[in-house]
């Protein structure tokens, strides 16, 4: 499967997910604005049972009956009498007792017929008030509802894709490894498996002195395949986890990497030393960030130079002040960097032919992306010119740690 046919999965499920989250929420919230206007409603029907009620048990007479009701009496005489001229008094009287629903024209009435010992009482409301408060409360419902559902869309796809966030940058992750693993190992794999049957055809040929020497770059180049899963290793680990703050001593980050590096750059015929400014104090060149990450990157800008050096050659980590940063410059005056590469220097398994008389091998690889991953994990930035004179000089910038 592709990264990108599993990031489509990824994203594929996230969308189902939240389409399954949306619906639930809109049923739920269809459910409660239900709820709401069925309870409304009861409430309305109450209220109006109980005033016609209240009308019909007191009215002693049809004048003046409250806001919204028409009153219809008839006594033990058979005399009637309405409220209003119009009202079909008769139907009105001949409904049976109880309440009962009734159009008068345009209008819409709730009935209560009612018998007492005087006589018969029909009391009427009128419904148009409570219609309208009811399409009202049933438009805010379902202007409320709407803005609701869409709110919950809304929400469910932002957390959705949150929570899938970290799942599809974990799967870009792994991917992006996994290619890097396949790129770098393939180069240094294929020169041991070569050496090695070069070397099985010199202990049969009996040739010692060029069976010590295949030995000897069997050596070197395990050690280049270990600095290269070093570099996949370092990178992983960076991206999925980032960087801590610790208090760092470049200054004596610096003396160890020269240290670790000093007899292979003799070995190639090169001197490796460590200057900084001497007016800086003691702390001047403590940064927050991981010691290995940025002995990492200082070690790939040495063994970078290294590789451009040329016999006699010198290579200087200087350590300086600038404002609130630290500077380390790592200069050689070896080959210096081609003009037009500079522009994809740090770029992934961006290559270059080495000159020094040592190895005159292409280089392909991570080592300067990592670097500047480095850099910028760390806050910091990594730039590349020409060396006065020839060569190049690196210059890594890091914010300087605040006082402990």
């Amino acid at each position: 499967m592709s990264p990108g046919s599993d990031l489509a999965v990824v994203r594929r499920a996230g969308r189902i997910a939240a389409l399954q989250a949306s619906l639930a929420l809109t049923a739920v919230l269809l459910l409660v604005g239900a709820v709401i206007f069925l309870v409304d409603a009861q409430v309305q029907k109450q209220q109006i049972a109980d005033q016609l009620t209240s009308v019909a048990g007191t009215a002693d007479d049809v004048t003046d009956p409250p806001p919204g009701m028409q009153l219809v009496l008839r006594d033990r005489a058979g005399t009637t009498a309405a409220s209003v001229d119009g009202l079909p008094t008769a139907e009105l009287l001949g409904r049976p007792p109880g309440f009962s629903d009734m159009r008068i024209g345009e209008e819409s009435y709730r009935v209560l017929v009612a018998d007492r010992p005087e006589g018969r009482v029909v009391a009427l409301l009128a419904l148009e008030s409570y219609e309208a408060s009811r399409n009202r409360l049933l438009l805010a419902l379902g202007a409320a509802e709407l803005a609701g559902i869409l709110a919950s869309i809304a929400v469910v796809v932002l957390l959705t894709r949150r929570s899938l966030r970290p799942l599809t940058e974990a799967l870009a992750l792994q991917r992006r490894f996994v290619a890097d693993a396949s790129h770098e190992l393939r180069a240094p794999l294929t020169v041991l498996h070569t050496r090695i049957q070069l070397l099985a055809r010199r202990f049969d040929d009996g040739d010692e002195q060029r069976t010590r020497e295949q030995i000897e770059a069997l050596a070197a180049d395990t050690r280049v395949l270990g600095e290269v899963i070093e570099d996949l290793l370092a990178s992983a680990s960076m991206a999925g986890s980032g960087v801590p703050r610790d208090r760092v001593d470049v200054a004596a980050l610096a003396e160890d990497v020269r240290a670790s590096m000093s007899e292979h750059a003799e070995s190639a015929g090169v001197s490796l030393a460590v200057n900084r400014d001497v007016d800086s104090a003691a702390t001047a060149f403590v940064v927050l960030g991981s010691a290995a990450a940025l002995r990492r990157a200082l070690t790939s800008l040495v063994d970078n130079a290294l590789a451009h050096e040329h016999v006699g050659g010198s290579i200087e980590i200087r350590l300086r002040r600038r404002g609130p940063n630290v500077v380390i410059d790592v200069r050689d005056d070896g080959v210096g960097v081609d003009p037009d590469a500079m522009e994809g220097l740090f770029a992934r398994f961006s290559h270059g032919h080495t000159h020094t008389a040592t190895t005159g091998r292409e280089r392909y690889g991570i080592g300067l992306a990592l670097v500047r991953e480095i850099a910028v994990a760390h806050h910091g930035d990594i730039s590349v010119e020409q060396t006065p004179g020839g060569g190049a000089t690196f210059t890594l910038t890091l914010a300087a740690a605040p006082p402990a």
